[in-house]
C-alpha cells in the first residue's frame, strides 16, 4: 500500500500571542495567561501593556467538529488492552490553547486530557440538565487512583503530528501555518486497560479552574491540577465521551495468525434446484435439473445448461402476450416478443433457463417491494417533463382543431373575402367595437341614411393572389401552434417537435444490498459452511449479475409505463450490482446498456469485463475487531517476495466489497484466478491483510518506561509508544490450493 510512512512528532505547538506567554506577576491572576505587548499610537510608544488571555476557567465545552478520530471508535468490541486509547484533534494547537503557563524547556502541560475509566460500581456518567453538560463521577467502591493518570506527567501524553517528510528548506513551523491538512494534535490515555472490560473514554480538564468552570463551582486560586494522584473520589466535567470494550488480549497479529486459508467447502455458492410449485412437470426418466448458482460461487464451478425438456416446456409460456406469469425479460431491448427453443444467445438463456428466470424474478420482487420509492425517484429525475408533455398533448389537439378550421375557413378564400377578414379583425380590437352593436349607431350609420349619403364611397383595397396564398400558409396550424409551443419552451423541442418527451432514468445504487436484504441465501448459498477464522477464494457469477439487472429493468419499466411515465424505449434502468463505494473501483457499471448486448452472446459474456472476478471471503474475529483492516493485492516479485508497492500497477485494491450476515465480509478484485496464481501473469499476486497505515496507534513499549531519561519530551514519548502497522501476505497460489 503506497502511503507516507514518515511522521514528525512535536512536543507542543502554539501560535500568535500564545508563544509569548510568561509567568504571572505578583498582582496578576495566575488562572489566566499573561503577555506583555508594546503599544503605539500615531507612531508614539505608549510603553508596555500587560494583556491577559483566556484560560481553562473560560472553557465549558468543546466544538464536536474539532474531534477528528478516536481509537478505538465508539462502541468498539474487543479493543486490544495492550494499546493506548487516543483522540485526534483538528487544530494542532488546541491542547495548549488555554494553558495559562509558559513551557518549561520542551515540556508544556495541556489544559485537557484523555482518560479511560472502567465501568464498575461507583463510576457514573451523568448529564447535568441545568448546564447541559456531562459529568464523570468516581466514588467508592471505585478508586480514582487506579482509573486516572498522574497529572504531573500530563505534558507527556499530548503531542502534534506532522505527516510526510519535510521538503528541503521547509520547517515544522511552516507546515503548521501553511499545510493544516498535514497536521493533527493527539491526546493519549496511558492508563493500563484490563482485558474483557467496558470503558468510558472521556475528555476532561487538567486544571482545577477548568474543573470548577465545567461544574459551575467557584473558581479556585492558582493553577493546581484537576485531581491529585492521592484522590480516591473525583468529579469531573466531560467535554466529549464515548464507550468501548476490550477483548481477551489478542493483538492484530494474533488474529491474523488465527485465520486459516482454505478452499471453499463443497456446497458453498451452490444449492439444489427444483421446479416444485412452478406448474412444470418433468417427463418420466428426464434428466435432473442442474444446481442453482448464487452471485458468488466456488472457483471453477462451471456451468451446466438445463435439459431440453425444460426449455421446451417454458418456451410456449414466455412472452406470448396471453397474460401468463412469464414475462419476456429483456425482450424489448432486442425488439422481440417471443423466444423459441431453437434460439441461442443471452435472451434465450435468460428466459428458458429456470435458474436465471428465477434470478430475474428475485429482481422483480425487489422492484415490487420498493416500487413507490423507485417510481418517485424516476419522476424526480424527469423534472418538468410532465407539464411539458401535457403542453405537447394540448398542442396536438390544437393542431387538429385549428387544421380543420384552416381548411374550411381560409383555404381557397377569395381576395374580397380576405379583405373583409382584414377589416373585421382590427375593428374587433378597437375601443369602439362595442358601440357599433347599439341601436343608435345602426340608425345613424344605415346605408341610405343622411350621413352615408354625405360620405364618399372608399376605394376598394385589392389583395394580390400571391399575398393571399402567403397569408394562408402563415396561418397554417403546423406553423402557428409550433411557434406558440416553442415560445413556451424556449425552443427546447428543436426543429422536429416530438409528440412526447421521453426519459431514461438511471439508478446507480448497487443492487447487491437489496438482494442481501431480501434473499441473502442467493448471494452466497451455503455461506454457513465456511468455518470460523477462515479465508476462502470465490469468484463472481456473471450470469447471475446480468439476469438480476435485466429483471430489475424489465419489471420497473413495466411499472413505470403502467403509471404513464414517459419512459424512453429500450432504456436500461439498472447497471450496477456490486457495491464499489469506498473501494478501489472506478464506478464502472457492471453491465453495458441492455440494447448494446450482442444478441448472439451468452449471458455470462455481456457483463463488463467479460469474465468472472476473484473474490476473497473472510469470516473471523480479525475484521470484527478491526473493521478498517486494509485488504488488497500486491504483485509478486517472486513466489516468496512482493514487488515494490510504489511501482506502477503493482497494487490492486478491491473494486467492490460487502458484508453477509454479522461476521462475513467479501472483497472483489479485478483479477482472474489465472492472473492471481501466476498462470497467465507470472509470478502472480500476494493478498495482503494490513493495519491501516494512515491511522497511527500507540501502546506501551515492549521494554522500559516511555518516560525514562533526562529531558524526555512528549515527542520522544510518542516515538517510543508508536505501534508500526503490521501486515500479512499470502501468495494467491498458496491460498487457492490450500486445504
Amino acid at each position: 500500500m503506497t502511503v507516507s510512512s514518515t511522521y514528525h512528532f512535536l512536543p507542543w505547538a502554539r501560535e500568535g500571542l500564545a508563544n509569548r506567554l510568561r509567568a504571572p506577576g505578583p498582582r496578576e491572576d495566575p488562572r489566566r495567561g499573561h503577555v506583555t505587548v508594546t503599544a503605539t499610537l500615531n507612531e508614539e510608544s505608549l510603553g508596555d501593556i500587560a494583556v491577559a488571555t483566556l484560560g481553562p476557567g473560560d472553557v465549558t465545552g468543546l466544538a464536536p467538529h474539532q474531534i477528528l478520530r478516536t481509537d478505538p471508535p465508539p462502541d468498539t468490541l474487543g479493543f486490544e488492552p495492550d494499546h493506548y486509547p487516543t483522540l485526534d484533534l483538528d487544530s494542532p494547537t488546541l491542547p495548549w490553547l488555554f494553558t495559562p503557563l509558559p513551557p518549561t524547556g520542551d515540556r508544556l502541560p495541556p489544559w485537557l486530557c484523555l482518560v479511560a475509566v472502567r465501568q464498575q460500581p461507583g463510576v457514573r456518567l451523568r448529564t447535568d440538565g441545568v448546564r447541559n453538560t456531562t459529568v464523570l463521577e468516581i466514588r467508592a467502591p471505585a478508586d480514582a487512583r487506579r482509573e486516572l493518570p498522574d497529572l504531573t506527567h500530563s505534558w507527556a501524553w499530548a503531542h502534534v503530528q506532522l505527516v510526510g517528510a519535510l521538503a528541503t528548506g521547509e520547517s515544522a513551523a511552516q507546515v503548521l501555518r501553511q499545510a493544516p491538512e498535514r497536521t493533527v494534535s493527539r491526546l493519549i490515555c496511558p492508563t493500563p486497560l484490563r482485558p474483557d472490560a467496558r470503558y468510558h473514554a472521556c475528555l476532561v480538564p487538567t486544571f482545577a479552574i477548568g474543573r470548577a468552570a465545567g461544574l459551575n463551582l467557584p473558581l479556585p486560586e492558582g493553577t493546581g491540577p484537576a485531581w491529585h494522584a492521592t484522590d480516591q473520589e473525583v468529579t469531573l466535567p466531560v467535554y466529549h465521551h464515548w464507550e468501548f470494550s476490550t477483548g481477551t488480549g489478542h493483538s492484530f497479529a494474533d488474529l491474523v495468525r488465527a485465520l486459516r486459508f482454505r478452499s471453499a467447502p463443497e456446497g458453498v455458492g451452490r444449492r439444489p434446484f427444483d421446479l416444485a410449485g412452478s406448474g412444470l412437470t418433468a417427463p418420466t426418466g428426464a434428466a435432473p435439473l442442474p444446481p442453482f448458482d448464487g452471485a458468488l460461487v466456488r472457483l471453477g464451478s462451471g456451468h451446466t445448461a438445463p435439459p431440453d425438456w425444460v426449455r421446451q416446456a417454458l418456451a410456449p409460456l414466455v412472452g406470448t402476450g396471453s397474460g401468463s406469469a412469464a414475462p419476456l425479460y429483456g425482450g424489448e431491448h432486442l425488439d422481440r416478443r417471443t423466444v423459441s427453443v431453437g434460439d441461442t444467445g443471452w435472451l434465450a438463456e435468460l428466459n428458458l433457463d429456470p435458474r436465471y428466470r428465477g434470478v430475474a424474478g428475485l429482481a422483480a420482487a425487489v422492484v415490487r417491494e420498493r416500487q413507490e420509492d423507485l417510481v418517485a425517484a424516476a419522476w424526480q429525475q424527469a423534472g418538468d417533463v410532465g407539464p411539458v408533455n401535457r403542453l405537447l398533448a394540448t398542442s396536438d389537439v390544437a393542431n387538429t382543431v385549428n387544421g380543420s378550421l384552416h381548411a374550411r375557413r381560409l383555404t381557397g378564400l377569395p381576395a374580397d373575402g380576405l379583405t373583409l377578414t382584414q377589416l373585421a379583425a382590427p375593428l374587433g380590437r378597437t375601443a369602439g367595437a362595442a358601440v357599433v352593436t347599439t341601436t343608435a349607431y345602426r340608425r345613424v350609420s344605415r346605408r341610405r341614411g343622411p350621413i352615408a349619403r354625405r360620405v364618399a364611397a372608399p376605394a376598394p383595397v385589392t389583395v394580390a393572389p400571391a399575398d393571399v396564398a402567403a397569408l394562408t400558409r402563415a396561418l397554417e396550424p403546423a406553423r402557428t401552434v409550433k411557434q406558440r409551443v416553442d415560445s413556451r419552451l424556449n425552443g427546447a423541442t428543436g426543429a422536429d417537435q416530438p409528440d412526447r418527451i421521453r426519459v431514461a432514468p438511471t439508478f446507480p445504487t448497487p443492487m447487491v444490498g437489496e438482494l442481501a436484504r431480501l434473499a441473502p441465501q442467493f448471494l452466497l448459498p451455503g455461506a454457513d459452511r465456511i468455518p470460523p477464522e477462515s479465508v476462502v477464494a470465490l469468484e463472481t457469477n456473471p450470469r447471475f449479475v446480468a439476469a438480476f439487472l435485466a429483471g430489475l429493468t424489465t419489471e420497473l419499466a413495466s411499472e413505470l409505463r403502467w403509471r404513464d411515465f414517459p419512459l424512453a424505449e429500450r432504456a436500461t434502468l439498472f447497471r450496477h450490482f456490486w457495491d464499489q463505494r469506498g473501494q478501489g473501483g472506478d464506478g464502472t457499471a457492471d453491465v453495458p446498456p441492455i440494447d448494446k448486448w450482442p444478441a448472439d452472446r451468452r449471458l455470462d459474456q455481456v457483463v463488463t469485463g467479460d469474465a468472472a472476478r476473484l473474490v476473497l471471503a473472510v469470516r473471523g474475529e480479525l475484521l470484527r475487531r478491526h473493521p478498517r483492516t486494509a485488504v488488497y493485492a500486491v504483485r509478486a516479485a517472486s513466489r516468496t517476495a512482493p514487488a515494490d508497492e510504489a511501482g506502477t500497477g503493482n497494487v490492486a485494491y478491491p473494486i467492490f466489497g460487502g458484508t453477509l450476515g454479522a461476521d462475513l465480509r467479501y472483497f472483489g478484485f479485478d483479477l482472474t484466478e489465472e492472473q492471481a496464481t501466476g498462470l497467465t501473469d507470472p509470478p502472480g499476486w500476494f493478498f495482503v491483510f494490513a493495519e491501516q497505515p494512515t491511522e497511527t496507534r500507540f501502546g506501551p513499549p515492549p521494554t522500559g518506561d516511555p518516560l525514562a531519561g533526562a529531558g524526555v519530551t512528549a515527542a520522544e514519548v510518542a516515538r517510543r509508544t508508536l505501534r508500526l502497522p503490521l501486515r500479512v501476505l499470502i501468495h494467491a497460489a498458496d491460498l487457492l490450493t490450500a486445504d
